[in-house]
This record gives structure tokens, C-alpha cells and sequence, in this order.
């Protein structure tokens, strides 16, 4: 006879099995309705008859609880295969109760009836069974996600002594490669913490700050800027405040402010005061030119050491406008853009500017809206507003003298009714702009008539491409739907080769949809190239129920699926990339391209705004809302990974290698941290960097970690805890013999990361 202990356990796993068919039931029936899997129905009703007999301590339900169990292997095999993250949902909790019931315990509680459900035999075959489905597909995914390394290439010696990281992608080219070698693949293992320095700029309430800087590095002092407005100088070899600048009356505006870095350049000949220079935005939207030295403003620069961008702007309400990503030097000019909020209608322009570098007068502005125009506007006007506007970084290249524009979606940034034809041509493109003059050479559209957000978020980069007439100076970006597009400089034209593709047109509120969309040759993701209701994911059958019923109750047509009003729309690979602000990485000696792309869908709602004003077409206007397609635990409903690490060879533009990046140690449902070394590869905000030696450093993912890989073959070598959030791009630079890695560790608010005011570095143990 079962104990009372016995059948209250028994009766509590029958209720528990009930349960879950009560949750299931419904769902399932939901699913079947919408076309989707037969799984959740068919398990909700097998789950309940299960815990009837179980409450009646028949031994049936233990055996149909079994081929249950049976049918659930088969059935999520043949949906994902051998992969561990996408099994979890499908068989985690069913294995779990498999388990209790081949325990003595479980069996106890059962009539005696013949035939015994297990012998002890029968049980100890069952344990090995269920403990290979289990591990099994977790070791598939693990060798699946981490590549043998082949032989170690040989790393070449330093080129000198000290070595610097001049510009925010290093060289001019923004390849965020450096040339130094001390730290390889065979003593990274050995980094140790050198230095950490606080900048003590912190926000405060209801502020939110995106400490994303990359460090400039020339002769002894590192440069770099704080969300809060200020500029410092620490010393290279030790970290220790040089200077620190903060504007006179800065304001410190409500809301959310970032600031990806400085620009260096050369000021006066004379070799007195500001013969280098820092140039930098700050929150009260002044460009500022700063003694290298000193940290003084350079007072024959602008109105006593700064440009009031303001100027020309009309009216900016607080927020609207601000520059996110540094200055760009070159020839004497400082050209700037600027980050303008466009989810509403009328706001300042996107205008760029180019200043001189010694004087700050106005070289020239690019105003898409006045292409006839390069100067100020007359007194009493203003720059066209609401145009396409610049907020990542630019490059410039001085062989062809030309500057290269990134470009983000004209507002309204879901609904294009207020657009005007300048704003069609230049929105969401890579646009070419002559140095000295600023008029426009070649545009390169990457989406027409972008209704995603998929604006330009990286800095382009320069590279040579190999071809049957020779090199080829070529210009890369990537977008957030995860293509790369090379093109020549000079000219624009394609080098990867580009094709147009039809793209879904019904259901859409826009009156003037593109019929094709570009896809590049080169196309990167973490994820599927397609969303399925296979690829939804969760933690249990529940949310995993829950993220395919949604999915099929939104609209989704693949990619550039057009948003509408009927119901929510999928967008995908999401609003964070494909390929975010972090850009792309070149390896010269190795001919590799290196980037991080995410992978994670967003849910688009369009609602007919009561009393709205119609657009320049006629069309009613909308509110709209957009936020990542999670479930209700939190997480997203794509199946892992979100975020990967990838290398592309430059001259069969094949990847080499791809893994997943970023463990499950700092999230989990709820936003709660898991605490679970597991690789899962979440999502990313900041680049990666190369060097010499065959390394790649990058600290961009959800978890707090700064870590070196293998260029060639993708394996981690090396992983540094951090005290924030590091969304932010790395930078390495030798200084006295010694080469260091540095990282700005601040967290983003975006992604739920610590916020911190840490600059840390690390190098080799001394000799």
C-alpha cells in the first residue's frame, strides 16, 4: 500500500499535470484555428486524461504520459533538429515530469497492477534514455556554436614602441583595426586589470545615459566624452585625470543623451596655445574646440571656444536634437551631424555642417532640401526641416576627397504621407559629399521608402576590394536588415552585387510603397532568413504557446512586411539591426571583415488617431507603437540566438565563421538575472576591434563581459568581468613598450545593462 506520503505526491503531480492541460487546452485550440501546430492541443488533452488516471493512481497515466513524452521527441526533432535553446520549450518541463515518474517514489504511489509500469531495470533505461535527450542536443548546440580553431597563425612583431587610436575607428579608413601585436592569441589568456578610472558622471533622476565612448589615444593622454557633457584627458600609462572640461551653463537635459566619443585635430601652426586640438558636442548642442593639452577652449574658435548649432535650426524642442557620435576632421574641417527625434512630424532639420577647423566659421551645410544652397540660410529662415539626418558616425577619405553620410529614415519614421520627393531620395541611404564644397557626388539608397526605422546606423568603411582589373577602393556599410553593401567610392556603383527584390505590398496605410527592396550578396544575421512559428521560442510550452499564437495573429510577409492597420505588423531582423551603430571591423592582414550583428523581431501597431491632421498626401495620420516581440516572462519569442560574431572573407565575401556571443548569466525572465554560464548569443549595442596579432575584442552583449576571440576560427580566449554594462567599442593602444585594451564599461539603457562611469584597462603582466 502507497503511503499518505506517496499519494499526496502522486496527487499533487496529477494536479500539476491538470493544470498545465487547462493552460494548454485552450491555447492549443487557438493555434489549430490560426493554422499553426496540432502539439499544444492534442498535449492539453493528453494531459489532462493523464492526470485523471494519475489522481485515480492508475498506472495508464503514467504510460500515456509516456507516449506523450514519446510523440514530443519526435514531433520537436523533426521542428529544430539537434538544437538545444529551440528543445528547451518543447521538452524541458515533459522531460522534468518524465523524470518523477520513474522515480521510486512516483511508481510507489501507483495501483499494483499488472503490467508494473518500470522494473528496477526498466527504470535505470529509462534514466539513460531521458539524460541523453537531455544532453545530447545541448552538446550539439555547443559544438555547433563553437567552431574547432585550426592551426594558430604565426603573430607578427610590434612595428615600434608606441602605437595610438587617433580616430573613433582608429585610422582614417574607421577600420578599427590596429597594427599592434604584444597581445596574441598565445598570452590574451594572461591579461590583467592595469587601470581603472571614474569619470563621476552619473545620471540622475529620470535621466538615462548611454555610455558608449571609444577613447581617442595620442602621445600620453586618452580623450573621450560623458553622456552628461563633459570631456576628459586621462593619462594612458595609468589612467589619472589630465583634464577635464565642462561647459559653462551645459544643461542637463530630462530624458536620455549619448556620446560615442572626440575628434582630434591640428589647430594652429604657430605651436602656441590649441596647436592640437579635441572637438566636441555637448548636451546644450555647442561644438566646442578644446586645448589637446590643457582642456581649455581654443577662444578663436566660434564664440569664445564654441559653435552654437542652434544656429539655423528654428525651433528645437528640448530633446529633438542632439549629437550623439563625434565630429568628423578633415582638411580642416569639422563636419557635423546630428541625431533629430523623428516620431514626430515637424522637427529641426538633419542638416550637416562643415566648420573650419581654426576658426569654426561655416564651410558649407548639406541641406537636402536645398541642394542649391551650401551656406547658411538668410536671416529670418531656416534649414529645411524635418529632412533625413546624419546621427552615426562618418568618414572621410582623402584619396577621393570625399565625405561619406550615413543617412536615417525621414520622419515620420513608420509612415512616409509627410514626405516630400528630397526626402524619398535621400532617406535611409549612403550618400558621397565633395569635402571642400559639400555637394553631393553619388547617393546609394540601402531602403526606398523606408517605413522599418531601418535608417543608417554604422559608420561606413573604407577597404580595398581585390578584382580581375586590380584593387578597388571601396566603401562598406551595414544596415539593419542585416545587409553589407561595398561600393566604389568613386562612383557608388555596387561591387558586392546588389539585386532588387519584389517586397509585400497589401495591407500597407502608405499610398507610394517601393514594389523592390536592395539585397546585397553579403547578408548577415543571427537568426533565420525568414521568421516561422517553428522559430518562436520560450521557457516553457506556455509562453512558447503564447509567442505562436501571436505570430500568427500578426501580419508577417517576411522582410519589409509594410505596417498597416489591420494588425500588428512583424519587423525583422528589428529596430536594433541587423547592424547596429557598433559598424563593421576590417582585418587588412587577413582580408576579413568583422561584425556583430542582432537578430530580434519588433511588433509594429498602427492606430487611426482620433481628430488627427492628414498628411501632405491627404492620408489620415496614426499613432504608432513599436517595441520588441517578447513574451510575457520577458524574453523575446525568436528562438536563440539574437546576437552573433561573425567573420567574412573579403575576397570569396563567404562567412568564415559565425558563433554566438553572450551568455545567459545577466537576464532571464522578468528581466532577473538567470546567473547561468550558458551561451545563448543575446543582443548587442557596440563594435568589435581587430588587430595584428589575430585578435578581436568586443564587449557589446547583454552580459558584462569584455572578451578576445580568435579572428581566424571565432574561439574565445580570453573574457574580463565588467562593473557595467559595456556597450560601448574598444580601442588598443602601446604606450612605453606596454599595449593595452581599454573599454568604456556604462551600460545602455535600451537593454537593461548597469549603468557605470568605468574606464578600465587591462594589459600583460609587467616584466
Amino acid at each position: 500500500m502507497p503511503t499518505r506520503l506517496q499519494v499526496i505526491a502522486g496527487r499533487g503531480f496529477a494536479l500539476a499535470l491538470a493544470m498545465a492541460g487547462v493552460l494548454l487546452l485552450p491555447g492549443g485550440l487557438r493555434l489549430l484555428f490560426l493554422g499553426g501546430s496540432w502539439w499544444y492541443a492534442t498535449a492539453g488533452v493528453a494531459l489532462l486524461t493523464s492526470a485523471a488516471l494519475l489522481w485515480r493512481s492508475s498506472r495508464w497515466g503514467a504510460w500515456l504520459y509516456g507516449c506523450l513524452l514519446l510523440v514530443t521527441v519526435g514531433w520537436s526533432l523533426w521542428e529544430v533538429g539537434l538544437d538545444g535553446w529551440a528543445l528547451l520549450p518543447r521538452l524541458g518541463l515533459l522531460l522534468l515530469g518524465g523524470l518523477w515518474l520513474i522515480t521510486p517514489l512516483a511508481s510507489a504511489s501507483l495501483r499494483p497492477v499488472p503490467p508494473p509500469l518500470l522494473g528496477p531495470r526498466a527504470r535505470l533505461g529509462a534514466w539513460v534514455v531521458i539524460a541523453a535527450l537531455v544532453l545530447a542536443p545541448a552538446s550539439a548546440t555547443i559544438l555547433r556554436l563553437g567552431a574547432s580553431p585550426p592551426e594558430q597563425q604565426a603573430w607578427p612583431d610590434d612595428t615600434g614602441t608606441t602605437q595610438g587610436w587617433p580616430s573613433y575607428g582608429n585610422d582614417a579608413g574607421g577600420t578599427r583595426h590596429s597594427p599592434l601585436s604584444q597581445i596574441h592569441p598565445g598570452n590574451v589568456a594572461r591579461l590583467q586589470p592595469a587601470w581603472t578610472a571614474r569619470t563621476g558622471d552619473l545620471p540622475g533622476p529620470g535621466m538615462q545615459y548611454n555610455f558608449e565612448a571609444t577613447p581617442l589615444q595620442v602621445g600620453r593622454l586618452l580623450y573621450l566624452c560623458t553622456p552628461g557633457g563633459r570631456v576628459l584627458a586621462l593619462d594612458a600609462a595609468d589612467g589619472r585625470r589630465a583634464w577635464q572640461f565642462q561647459a559653462p551653463s551645459g544643461e542637463r537635459r530630462p530624458g536620455s543623451y549619448t556620446c560615442r566619443g572626440v575628434a582630434y585635430g591640428e589647430g594652429r601652426a604657430d605651436g602656441k596655445a590649441c596647436a592640437t586640438r579635441i572637438y566636441s558636442a555637448t548636451p546644450d548642442n555647442r561644438l566646442w574646440a578644446l586645448d589637446a593639452l590643457t582642456g581649455r577652449p581654443c577662444r578663436d574658435f566660434g564664440n569664445e571656444g564654441a559653435v552654437d548649432l542652434h544656429e539655423g535650426l528654428g525651433d528645437v524642442p528640448s530633446g529633438s536634437y542632439s549629437v550623439t557620435s563625434p565630429p568628423l576632421v578633415t582638411r580642416g574641417r569639422v563636419v557635423v551631424g546630428a541625431l533629430v527625434v523623428d516620431t514626430v512630424a515637424d522637427i529641426p532639420s538633419g542638416v550637416v555642417r562643415a566648420y573650419d577647423a581654426q576658426d569654426g566659421s561655416l564651410a558649407w551645410a548639406w541641406d537636402v532640401g536645398r541642394p542649391d544652397r551650401t551656406g547658411a540660410p538668410p536671416a529670418g529662415e531656416t534649414y529645411t526641416r524635418s529632412t533625413p539626418n546624419v546621427w552615426a558616425p562618418m568618414v572621410a577619405d582623402d584619396v577621393t576627397g570625399l565625405v561619406f553620410l550615413p543617412t536615417g529614415n525621414p520622419a515620420l519614421d513608420f509612415h512616409g504621407a509627410r514626405r516630400r520627393d528630397f526626402d524619398e531620395a535621400f532617406g535611409t541611404a549612403l550618400v558621397a559629399v565633395d569635402v571642400v564644397t559639400g555637394v553631393t557626388r553619388w547617393r546609394f539608397q540601402v531602403t526606398h521608402h523606408d517605413v522599418w526605422d531601418f535608417d543608417l546606423a554604422s559608420q561606413p568603411t573604407l577597404l580595398e576590394m581585390r578584382g580581375p582589373s586590380g584593387p578597388r577602393l571601396a566603401v562598406a556599410v551595414g544596415t539593419k536588415s542585416g545587409g553589407i553593401f561595398v561600393l566604389d567610392r568613386l562612383t557608388g556603383e555596387p561591387i558586392v552585387p546588389v539585386l532588387e527584390r519584389p517586397v509585400p505590398q497589401a495591407g500597407s496605410v502608405e499610398t507610394r510603397l517601393s514594389a523592390t527592396q536592395p539585397e546585397s550578396a553579403l547578408e548577415v544575421s543571427p537568426g533565420p532568413a525568414r521568421l516561422r512559428e517553428a522559430t518562436m521560442w520560450g521557457l516553457t510550452p506556455f509562453d512558447h504557446m503564447w509567442c505562436r499564437i501571436r505570430f500568427l495573429e500578426s501580419r508577417y510577409e517576411g522582410p519589409y512586411t509594410p505596417p498597416g492597420t489591420d494588425r500588428e505588423v512583424l519587423v525583422y531582423p528589428g529596430l536594433s539591426g541587423g547592424i547596429e551603430w557598433g559598424g563593421l571591423a576590417v582585418d587588412p592582414v587577413r582580408r576579413l571583415l568583422v561584425t556583430n550583428p542582432n537578430s530580434m523581431p519588433f511588433r509594429v501597431r498602427f492606430t487611426p488617431a482620433a481628430d488627427a491632421p492628414v498628411g501632405r498626401s491627404g492620408q489620415p495620420e496614426y499613432s504608432v507603437a513599436a517595441y520588441p516581440f517578447f513574451s510575457p516572462l520577458g524574453i523575446p519569442c525568436m528562438q536563440p540566438p539574437w546576437g552573433s560574431l561573425m567573420a567574412i572573407d573579403l575576397d570569396s565575401q563567404r562567412v568564415l565563421w559565425k558563433r554566438a556571443v553572450g551568455s545567459a548569466v545577466d537576464s532571464g525572465p522578468f528581466g532577473i538575472p538567470s546567473r547561468l554560464p550558458l551561451t545563448i548569443g543575446t543582443p548587442q549595442l557596440g563594435g568589435s576591434i581587430t588587430t595584428r596579432s589575430g585578435l578581436v575584442f568586443s564587449a557589446a552583449t547583454l552580459d558584462r563581459y569584455l572578451r578576445a576571440y580568435d579572428v581566424t576560427s571565432g574561439e574565445e580566449l580570453w573574457k574580463a568581468r565588467l562593473p557595467a554594462g559595456g556597450q560601448a567599442t574598444p580601442m588598443t593602444y602601446q604606450i612605453d613598450g606596454r599595449q593595452y585594451v581599454v573599454i568604456a564599461a556604462g551600460g545602455h539603457a535600451a537593454l537593461g545593462t548597469p549603468a557605470g562611469d568605468y574606464v578600465m584597462a587591462w594589459a600583460l603582466p609587467s616584466p
